[in-house]
Protein backbone atom coordinates (compact mmCIF):
# COMPACT_ATOMS: atom_id res chain seq x y z
CA UNK A 1 0.00 0.00 0.00
CA UNK A 2 1.54 3.46 -0.97
CA UNK A 3 1.94 5.69 2.29
CA UNK A 4 1.68 9.51 2.54
CA UNK A 5 5.11 10.85 2.79
CA UNK A 6 5.65 14.64 3.77
CA UNK A 7 7.92 16.74 5.86
CA UNK A 8 6.80 18.94 8.48
CA UNK A 9 9.68 21.67 10.20
CA UNK A 10 7.25 22.70 13.09
CA UNK A 11 9.68 25.53 13.74
CA UNK A 12 9.23 27.53 10.22
CA UNK A 13 5.29 25.99 9.36
CA UNK A 14 7.20 24.69 6.20
CA UNK A 15 5.68 21.22 4.75
CA UNK A 16 6.78 19.30 1.78
CA UNK A 17 5.09 17.03 -0.38
CA UNK A 18 7.12 15.65 -3.41
CA UNK A 19 8.66 19.23 -5.10
CA UNK A 20 5.74 20.89 -3.80
CA UNK A 21 6.46 23.09 -0.65
CA UNK A 22 3.23 24.51 1.61
CA UNK A 23 3.55 26.92 4.53
CA UNK A 24 1.18 26.42 7.52
CA UNK A 25 -0.19 29.24 9.00
CA UNK A 26 -2.16 29.10 12.88
CA UNK A 27 -3.03 31.93 15.29
CA UNK A 28 -0.04 31.10 17.31
CA UNK A 29 2.56 31.92 14.06
CA UNK A 30 3.17 35.29 12.48
CA UNK A 31 2.72 35.58 8.53
CA UNK A 32 5.02 37.87 6.42
CA UNK A 33 3.19 38.16 3.31
CA UNK A 34 6.51 38.26 0.82
CA UNK A 35 7.62 35.17 2.68
CA UNK A 36 4.43 33.16 1.00
CA UNK A 37 6.48 33.83 -2.54
CA UNK A 38 8.89 31.28 -1.34
CA UNK A 39 5.81 28.17 -1.21
CA UNK A 40 3.28 26.41 -3.59
CA UNK A 41 0.56 26.99 -1.10
CA UNK A 42 -0.81 28.79 1.76
CA UNK A 43 -2.49 25.93 4.46
CA UNK A 44 -4.36 28.15 7.19
CA UNK A 45 -5.68 26.57 10.43
CA UNK A 46 -9.26 27.05 9.89
CA UNK A 47 -10.61 27.13 13.58
CA UNK A 48 -10.80 30.78 13.98
CA UNK A 49 -12.97 32.51 11.56
CA UNK A 50 -11.91 35.90 12.26
CA UNK A 51 -8.21 34.91 12.05
CA UNK A 52 -8.52 32.93 8.03
CA UNK A 53 -10.55 36.34 7.33
CA UNK A 54 -7.67 38.34 8.26
CA UNK A 55 -4.97 36.31 6.54
CA UNK A 56 -7.26 35.39 3.41
CA UNK A 57 -8.11 39.48 3.20
CA UNK A 58 -4.34 40.19 3.50
CA UNK A 59 -3.31 37.68 0.77
CA UNK A 60 -5.99 38.18 -1.72
CA UNK A 61 -5.47 42.06 -1.42
CA UNK A 62 -2.02 42.67 -2.29
CA UNK A 63 -0.81 43.96 -5.37
CA UNK A 64 1.45 41.59 -6.47
CA UNK A 65 0.00 38.86 -8.45
CA UNK A 66 2.63 36.06 -7.23
CA UNK A 67 1.05 36.82 -3.71
CA UNK A 68 -2.84 37.74 -4.24
CA UNK A 69 -3.04 34.25 -6.60
CA UNK A 70 -1.69 31.88 -4.26
CA UNK A 71 -3.28 28.82 -3.71
CA UNK A 72 -5.08 28.93 -0.17
CA UNK A 73 -6.33 25.97 1.70
CA UNK A 74 -7.48 25.77 5.19
CA UNK A 75 -7.31 22.65 7.64
CA UNK A 76 -9.82 21.62 9.80
CA UNK A 77 -12.44 23.95 11.33
CA UNK A 78 -15.20 25.54 9.51
CA UNK A 79 -14.05 28.95 8.34
CA UNK A 80 -14.89 27.73 4.87
CA UNK A 81 -18.62 27.80 5.73
CA UNK A 82 -17.99 31.54 5.57
CA UNK A 83 -19.39 31.97 2.27
CA UNK A 84 -16.58 35.19 2.16
CA UNK A 85 -13.85 32.84 2.88
CA UNK A 86 -15.34 29.84 0.90
CA UNK A 87 -15.60 32.29 -2.01
CA UNK A 88 -11.39 32.79 -1.60
CA UNK A 89 -10.24 29.76 -1.06
CA UNK A 90 -8.87 26.64 -3.09
CA UNK A 91 -9.86 23.82 -0.43
CA UNK A 92 -10.43 22.66 2.20
CA UNK A 93 -7.99 19.36 4.03
CA UNK A 94 -8.65 17.78 7.72
CA UNK A 95 -5.20 16.83 7.79
CA UNK A 96 -1.93 16.82 6.28
CA UNK A 97 -2.21 13.46 5.33
CA UNK A 98 -4.76 14.80 2.58
CA UNK A 99 -2.40 16.93 1.37
CA UNK A 100 -1.95 14.22 -1.61
CA UNK A 101 -5.59 14.97 -2.37
CA UNK A 102 -5.05 18.80 -3.26
CA UNK A 103 -1.49 18.11 -4.71
CA UNK A 104 -2.74 18.15 -8.90
CA UNK A 105 -5.10 21.31 -7.76
CA UNK A 106 -2.42 23.23 -6.16
CA UNK A 107 -0.63 22.23 -9.26
CA UNK A 108 -3.00 22.94 -11.96
CA UNK A 109 -3.62 26.30 -10.75
CA UNK A 110 0.48 27.26 -10.34
CA UNK A 111 0.78 26.21 -13.63
CA UNK A 112 -1.99 28.43 -15.16
CA UNK A 113 0.08 31.53 -12.81
CA UNK A 114 3.24 30.99 -14.32
CA UNK A 115 1.34 30.92 -18.02
CA UNK A 116 0.05 34.99 -17.20
CA UNK A 117 1.87 37.85 -18.38
CA UNK A 118 1.73 40.12 -15.79
CA UNK A 119 1.86 43.94 -16.94
CA UNK A 120 1.11 47.16 -15.17
CA UNK A 121 -2.58 48.75 -15.24
CA UNK A 122 -2.43 52.36 -16.12
CA UNK A 123 -5.50 53.43 -13.05
CA UNK A 124 -6.28 51.58 -9.72
CA UNK A 125 -9.52 50.18 -11.40
CA UNK A 126 -7.87 48.37 -14.19
CA UNK A 127 -5.10 47.01 -11.90
CA UNK A 128 -8.34 45.51 -10.16
CA UNK A 129 -10.08 44.49 -13.21
CA UNK A 130 -6.93 42.46 -14.32
CA UNK A 131 -6.68 41.01 -10.84
CA UNK A 132 -10.06 39.52 -11.19
CA UNK A 133 -9.81 38.47 -14.46
CA UNK A 134 -6.51 36.88 -13.65
CA UNK A 135 -7.67 34.89 -10.36
CA UNK A 136 -10.54 33.38 -12.50
CA UNK A 137 -8.74 32.41 -15.45
CA UNK A 138 -6.31 30.87 -12.93
CA UNK A 139 -9.31 28.94 -10.99
CA UNK A 140 -11.16 28.68 -14.08
CA UNK A 141 -14.33 30.69 -13.19
CA UNK A 142 -16.44 31.65 -15.59
CA UNK A 143 -18.72 33.50 -13.35
CA UNK A 144 -19.02 35.95 -10.83
CA UNK A 145 -21.97 35.81 -8.76
CA UNK A 146 -23.14 38.12 -5.93
CA UNK A 147 -23.18 36.52 -2.61
CA UNK A 148 -25.44 37.31 0.05
CA UNK A 149 -23.35 38.36 3.08
CA UNK A 150 -24.84 39.83 5.91
CA UNK A 151 -20.98 41.24 7.18
CA UNK A 152 -21.03 43.13 3.85
CA UNK A 153 -21.73 46.93 3.87
CA UNK A 154 -23.54 46.62 0.50
CA UNK A 155 -25.32 42.63 1.87
CA UNK A 156 -24.27 41.45 -1.32
CA UNK A 157 -20.67 41.09 -2.48
CA UNK A 158 -18.39 40.26 -5.18
CA UNK A 159 -15.62 38.64 -2.76
CA UNK A 160 -12.35 38.36 -4.88
CA UNK A 161 -13.05 42.50 -5.25
CA UNK A 162 -14.86 43.22 -2.01
CA UNK A 163 -11.49 42.22 -0.41
CA UNK A 164 -9.66 45.42 -1.99
CA UNK A 165 -11.91 47.79 -0.28
CA UNK A 166 -13.06 49.17 3.43
CA UNK A 167 -15.62 48.16 4.36
CA UNK A 168 -17.31 52.16 3.98
CA UNK A 169 -16.32 51.81 0.34
CA UNK A 170 -17.99 48.57 -0.73
CA UNK A 171 -20.11 50.03 -3.07
CA UNK A 172 -17.37 51.18 -5.41
CA UNK A 173 -17.33 47.26 -6.47
CA UNK A 174 -20.65 47.80 -8.53
CA UNK A 175 -19.16 50.95 -10.46
CA UNK A 176 -15.77 48.71 -11.51
CA UNK A 177 -17.58 45.88 -12.18
CA UNK A 178 -19.97 48.38 -14.49
CA UNK A 179 -16.47 49.63 -15.95
CA UNK A 180 -15.86 46.21 -17.23
CA UNK A 181 -19.27 44.81 -18.49
CA UNK A 182 -19.14 48.36 -20.65
CA UNK A 183 -16.14 47.29 -22.24
CA UNK A 184 -17.01 43.89 -23.29
CA UNK A 185 -15.25 41.96 -21.05
CA UNK A 186 -18.62 40.66 -19.19
CA UNK A 187 -22.22 40.17 -19.59
CA UNK A 188 -24.78 40.00 -16.87
CA UNK A 189 -28.20 38.95 -16.25
CA UNK A 190 -30.42 40.96 -13.19
CA UNK A 191 -30.63 39.09 -9.67
CA UNK A 192 -32.09 40.99 -7.53
CA UNK A 193 -32.54 45.13 -6.50
CA UNK A 194 -31.10 46.32 -3.59
CA UNK A 195 -31.52 49.97 -1.95
CA UNK A 196 -28.69 51.75 0.10
CA UNK A 197 -28.54 54.68 1.77
CA UNK A 198 -28.06 57.48 -0.07
CA UNK A 199 -25.56 59.08 2.32
CA UNK A 200 -22.91 56.32 2.29
CA UNK A 201 -24.47 53.75 0.48
CA UNK A 202 -24.70 50.89 3.28
CA UNK A 203 -27.68 49.00 3.05
CA UNK A 204 -27.79 48.33 6.81
CA UNK A 205 -30.70 49.82 6.87
CA UNK A 206 -33.90 50.03 9.38
CA UNK A 207 -37.54 50.68 8.13
CA UNK A 208 -40.11 52.89 10.40
CA UNK A 209 -43.38 53.78 10.16
CA UNK A 210 -43.17 57.50 11.47
CA UNK A 211 -45.44 60.67 11.89
CA UNK A 212 -45.40 62.89 9.16
CA UNK A 213 -45.14 65.55 11.44
CA UNK A 214 -42.07 64.81 14.13
CA UNK A 215 -40.73 61.90 12.44
CA UNK A 216 -40.91 59.73 15.67
CA UNK A 217 -42.22 56.16 15.17
CA UNK A 218 -43.64 56.30 18.76
CA UNK A 219 -47.42 55.57 17.79
CA UNK A 220 -50.71 54.21 19.05
CA UNK A 221 -53.23 52.38 16.15
CA UNK A 222 -57.01 52.49 16.51
CA UNK A 223 -60.04 51.59 13.96
CA UNK A 224 -61.84 53.91 12.90
CA UNK A 225 -65.26 53.29 13.20
CA UNK A 226 -68.39 54.31 10.78
CA UNK A 227 -72.17 54.01 12.20
CA UNK A 228 -74.30 53.30 9.30
CA UNK A 229 -77.85 54.77 11.00
CA UNK A 230 -76.55 57.92 12.05
CA UNK A 231 -73.20 58.30 9.94
CA UNK A 232 -70.62 59.20 12.65
CA UNK A 233 -67.59 58.43 11.88
CA UNK A 234 -64.57 58.47 14.76
CA UNK A 235 -61.80 56.24 16.19
CA UNK A 236 -63.20 53.39 17.84
CA UNK A 237 -62.06 54.62 21.41
CA UNK A 238 -65.07 56.87 20.77
CA UNK A 239 -67.44 54.06 20.91
CA UNK A 240 -65.72 52.48 23.78
CA UNK A 241 -67.28 52.66 27.53
CA UNK A 242 -65.61 51.56 31.16
CA UNK A 243 -68.87 49.43 31.65
CA UNK A 244 -68.38 46.68 29.23
CA UNK A 245 -66.98 45.45 26.26
CA UNK A 246 -69.82 47.07 24.16
CA UNK A 247 -69.48 49.59 21.35
CA UNK A 248 -72.14 52.18 21.68
CA UNK A 249 -72.47 55.27 19.39
CA UNK A 250 -71.04 58.55 20.89
CA UNK A 251 -73.76 60.31 18.67
CA UNK A 252 -77.46 58.61 18.80
CA UNK A 253 -76.17 56.34 22.07
CA UNK A 254 -77.35 53.11 20.29
CA UNK A 255 -75.23 50.07 20.24
CA UNK A 256 -73.21 48.40 17.81
CA UNK A 257 -74.12 44.81 17.33
CA UNK A 258 -73.25 43.50 13.98
CA UNK A 259 -70.25 44.63 11.85
CA UNK A 260 -70.89 44.98 8.34
CA UNK A 261 -74.49 45.05 8.90
CA UNK A 262 -74.86 48.37 11.61
CA UNK A 263 -71.24 49.80 11.43
CA UNK A 264 -68.15 48.84 9.47
CA UNK A 265 -64.37 49.70 10.09
CA UNK A 266 -63.35 51.14 6.78
CA UNK A 267 -59.78 52.96 7.87
CA UNK A 268 -57.35 53.08 11.00
CA UNK A 269 -56.13 56.25 12.77
CA UNK A 270 -52.35 56.74 14.06
CA UNK A 271 -51.71 59.08 16.73
CA UNK A 272 -48.09 60.05 17.61
CA UNK A 273 -47.24 60.13 21.04
CA UNK A 274 -44.55 62.53 20.76
CA UNK A 275 -46.77 65.53 19.23
CA UNK A 276 -49.92 64.21 19.16
CA UNK A 277 -50.72 64.43 15.89
CA UNK A 278 -53.37 62.75 14.69
CA UNK A 279 -52.77 60.62 10.77
CA UNK A 280 -53.75 58.37 8.64
CA UNK A 281 -50.88 57.40 6.64
CA UNK A 282 -47.28 57.36 7.82
CA UNK A 283 -44.04 58.18 6.11
CA UNK A 284 -42.08 55.48 5.72
CA UNK A 285 -37.95 55.75 6.80
CA UNK A 286 -35.35 53.91 6.46
CA UNK A 287 -32.38 54.78 9.30
CA UNK A 288 -28.79 54.00 8.22
CA UNK A 289 -27.14 51.64 10.71
CA UNK A 290 -23.95 52.68 9.46
CA UNK A 291 -24.15 57.10 8.89
CA UNK A 292 -27.22 57.32 11.32
CA UNK A 293 -28.70 59.03 8.17
CA UNK A 294 -32.94 58.72 7.95
CA UNK A 295 -33.76 58.45 4.50
CA UNK A 296 -37.04 59.08 3.01
CA UNK A 297 -37.67 55.63 1.48
CA UNK A 298 -38.38 57.20 -2.07
CA UNK A 299 -34.94 58.67 -1.62
CA UNK A 300 -32.61 55.86 -0.89
CA UNK A 301 -30.30 54.76 -4.01
CA UNK A 302 -31.27 51.75 -5.58
CA UNK A 303 -28.42 49.11 -7.15
CA UNK A 304 -29.04 46.06 -9.54
CA UNK A 305 -27.17 43.40 -8.27
CA UNK A 306 -25.99 41.27 -11.25
CA UNK A 307 -24.26 38.03 -12.31
CA UNK A 308 -21.21 38.59 -14.62
CA UNK A 309 -20.11 36.00 -17.06
CA UNK A 310 -17.12 35.84 -19.04
CA UNK A 311 -16.75 37.17 -22.75
CA UNK A 312 -14.23 36.06 -25.31
CA UNK A 313 -12.92 39.71 -25.09
CA UNK A 314 -12.81 38.98 -21.21
CA UNK A 315 -11.00 35.54 -21.35
CA UNK A 316 -8.59 36.52 -23.68
CA UNK A 317 -8.35 39.89 -21.18
CA UNK A 318 -7.82 37.01 -18.48
CA UNK A 319 -4.26 35.64 -19.91
CA UNK A 320 -2.65 39.12 -21.26
CA UNK A 321 -4.12 41.43 -18.89
CA UNK A 322 -6.08 44.40 -18.67
CA UNK A 323 -4.03 47.61 -18.90
CA UNK A 324 -6.56 50.59 -18.71
CA UNK A 325 -10.28 51.75 -18.96
CA UNK A 326 -11.48 54.39 -21.30
CA UNK A 327 -11.82 56.97 -18.11
CA UNK A 328 -7.81 56.75 -18.09
CA UNK A 329 -7.34 57.57 -21.68
CA UNK A 330 -10.01 59.63 -22.31
CA UNK A 331 -8.65 62.21 -19.90
CA UNK A 332 -5.42 62.73 -21.58
CA UNK A 333 -5.37 66.54 -23.52
CA UNK A 334 -5.80 66.74 -27.10
CA UNK A 335 -7.68 63.61 -27.55
CA UNK A 336 -11.12 63.50 -27.99
CA UNK A 337 -13.30 60.27 -26.89
CA UNK A 338 -14.05 57.07 -29.09
CA UNK A 339 -17.66 57.83 -30.05
CA UNK A 340 -17.16 61.32 -30.50
CA UNK A 341 -14.33 59.83 -33.13
CA UNK A 342 -16.86 57.36 -34.55
CA UNK A 343 -19.50 59.92 -35.01
CA UNK A 344 -16.56 62.23 -36.20
CA UNK A 345 -15.97 59.52 -39.06
CA UNK A 346 -19.77 58.90 -39.50
CA UNK A 347 -20.40 62.43 -40.48
CA UNK A 348 -17.03 62.59 -43.09
CA UNK A 349 -18.27 59.46 -45.12
CA UNK A 350 -22.11 61.31 -45.24
CA UNK A 351 -19.69 64.60 -46.96
CA UNK A 352 -17.52 62.45 -48.96
CA UNK A 353 -20.46 61.41 -50.57
CA UNK A 354 -21.73 64.42 -51.98
CA UNK A 355 -18.44 66.20 -52.69
CA UNK A 356 -17.03 62.63 -54.28
CA UNK A 357 -13.52 63.58 -52.26
CA UNK A 358 -11.38 60.75 -50.82
CA UNK A 359 -10.55 60.55 -47.06
CA UNK A 360 -8.72 58.43 -44.61
CA UNK A 361 -8.27 57.16 -40.92
CA UNK A 362 -5.35 55.54 -39.66
CA UNK A 363 -4.42 53.81 -36.86
CA UNK A 364 -1.07 53.23 -34.52
CA UNK A 365 -0.73 50.22 -32.95
CA UNK A 366 1.73 49.36 -29.99
CA UNK A 367 2.11 45.94 -30.78
CA UNK A 368 4.56 44.87 -27.65
CA UNK A 369 1.77 47.24 -25.14
CA UNK A 370 1.81 44.54 -21.98
CA UNK A 371 5.67 44.53 -21.90
CA UNK A 372 6.02 48.23 -22.39
CA UNK A 373 3.71 49.60 -19.94
CA UNK A 374 4.99 47.09 -17.66
CA UNK A 375 8.23 48.43 -17.49
CA UNK A 376 7.56 52.64 -18.08
CA UNK A 377 5.51 51.46 -14.41
CA UNK A 378 2.32 52.84 -13.54
CA UNK A 379 3.28 56.14 -11.74
CA UNK A 380 4.64 57.41 -15.36
CA UNK A 381 2.27 55.76 -17.88
CA UNK A 382 0.36 58.31 -17.85
CA UNK A 383 3.00 60.68 -18.73
CA UNK A 384 4.22 58.88 -21.28
CA UNK A 385 0.73 58.87 -23.10
CA UNK A 386 0.25 62.61 -22.96
CA UNK A 387 3.71 62.54 -24.63
CA UNK A 388 3.22 60.13 -27.52
CA UNK A 389 -0.29 62.03 -28.06
CA UNK A 390 1.75 65.73 -27.57
CA UNK A 391 4.65 64.34 -30.42
CA UNK A 392 1.53 63.49 -32.87
CA UNK A 393 -0.29 66.44 -32.06
CA UNK A 394 2.58 68.31 -33.85
CA UNK A 395 3.15 66.08 -37.06
CA UNK A 396 -0.77 66.98 -38.19
CA UNK A 397 -3.32 69.34 -39.04
CA UNK A 398 -5.24 71.18 -35.92
CA UNK A 399 -8.11 69.69 -37.23
CA UNK A 400 -7.12 66.07 -37.27
CA UNK A 401 -9.07 64.27 -34.46
CA UNK A 402 -7.20 61.77 -31.66
CA UNK A 403 -8.99 59.00 -30.09
CA UNK A 404 -7.34 55.35 -27.92
CA UNK A 405 -9.38 52.76 -29.35
CA UNK A 406 -7.92 50.84 -26.38
CA UNK A 407 -4.09 52.12 -24.47
CA UNK A 408 -2.51 49.78 -27.36
CA UNK A 409 -4.51 51.52 -30.19
CA UNK A 410 -4.38 54.92 -31.10
CA UNK A 411 -6.84 56.39 -33.90
CA UNK A 412 -6.24 59.35 -36.21
CA UNK A 413 -8.27 61.30 -38.74
CA UNK A 414 -6.77 62.31 -42.05
CA UNK A 415 -9.53 63.95 -44.11
CA UNK A 416 -8.63 65.11 -47.69
CA UNK A 417 -5.22 63.94 -48.11
CA UNK A 418 -4.47 61.28 -50.25
CA UNK A 419 -2.97 57.50 -49.44
CA UNK A 420 0.85 58.08 -49.82
CA UNK A 421 0.68 61.42 -48.10
CA UNK A 422 -1.36 59.77 -44.97
CA UNK A 423 1.07 56.75 -45.28
CA UNK A 424 4.75 59.08 -45.17
CA UNK A 425 2.87 61.37 -42.58
CA UNK A 426 2.78 58.28 -40.01
CA UNK A 427 5.66 56.48 -40.98
CA UNK A 428 7.23 60.24 -40.09
CA UNK A 429 5.07 59.94 -36.36
CA UNK A 430 6.50 56.38 -35.97
CA UNK A 431 9.90 57.29 -36.23
CA UNK A 432 9.07 60.27 -34.08
CA UNK A 433 7.89 58.13 -31.41
CA UNK A 434 10.65 55.89 -31.24
CA UNK A 435 12.77 58.35 -31.05
CA UNK A 436 10.88 60.23 -27.91
CA UNK A 437 11.05 56.98 -26.00
CA UNK A 438 14.73 56.22 -26.57
CA UNK A 439 15.67 59.17 -25.26
CA UNK A 440 13.30 58.80 -22.48
CA UNK A 441 14.04 55.71 -21.28
CA UNK A 442 16.87 53.73 -21.54
CA UNK A 443 17.11 50.50 -23.13
CA UNK A 444 13.09 50.50 -23.38
CA UNK A 445 11.79 49.83 -27.25
CA UNK A 446 8.30 50.44 -28.37
CA UNK A 447 7.24 48.69 -31.33
CA UNK A 448 4.59 50.93 -33.78
CA UNK A 449 2.52 49.60 -36.52
CA UNK A 450 0.63 51.97 -38.10
CA UNK A 451 -2.16 51.22 -40.66
CA UNK A 452 -3.72 53.61 -43.09
CA UNK A 453 -7.70 53.08 -44.54
CA UNK A 454 -8.99 54.84 -47.15
CA UNK A 455 -12.99 55.45 -46.03
CA UNK A 456 -15.27 53.40 -48.60
CA UNK A 457 -18.69 55.37 -48.87
CA UNK A 458 -20.41 52.13 -48.86
CA UNK A 459 -19.58 51.05 -45.08
CA UNK A 460 -20.33 52.15 -41.99
CA UNK A 461 -17.88 54.24 -40.00
CA UNK A 462 -17.83 51.56 -37.19
CA UNK A 463 -17.24 48.40 -39.54
CA UNK A 464 -14.10 50.46 -41.06
CA UNK A 465 -13.00 51.18 -37.75
CA UNK A 466 -13.21 47.84 -36.68
CA UNK A 467 -11.71 46.80 -40.05
CA UNK A 468 -8.69 49.23 -39.79
CA UNK A 469 -8.14 48.03 -36.06
CA UNK A 470 -7.97 44.40 -36.86
CA UNK A 471 -5.42 44.71 -39.46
Amino acid sequence: METTTFNFDVNTGTIEYLEQRYLFVSPTSKLSIDKSLDYDCIIIDGKNIDFVKMIVKKIRKNNNPMIYLKPIVLLNGNAHKDPFINNLIDGVIYSFDQIKLIYISISEINELINNLDFISSISFESMLISKLLYYMYTRNIKTLEPIPYIFSNTNYCYPILSVNFKYSEENKVFELIKIAEDEGLFKSKFIDLSYSCSNCKSTHLSYRETCPRCGNSHTDTFDIVHHFPCAYVGPITDFTNEIDDQLSCPKCSKSLKHIGVDYDKPSVLHICKNCENKFQDYNVKAKCMYCNQDNLVENLSSQEIREYTLTQKGENYSIQGYVSTPKDIEEIIGTVKYDTFRTIVKYEIERIKQSEGASNIVSITINNAGQFYSKVGSSRQQTLLKDLVREIRSSIRSSDMISFYSSSVILITMFEIPDRIAVRIMNEIVTALKKLVENNFNDLEIQLKPHVHLLNTKLSAELQINQLISE
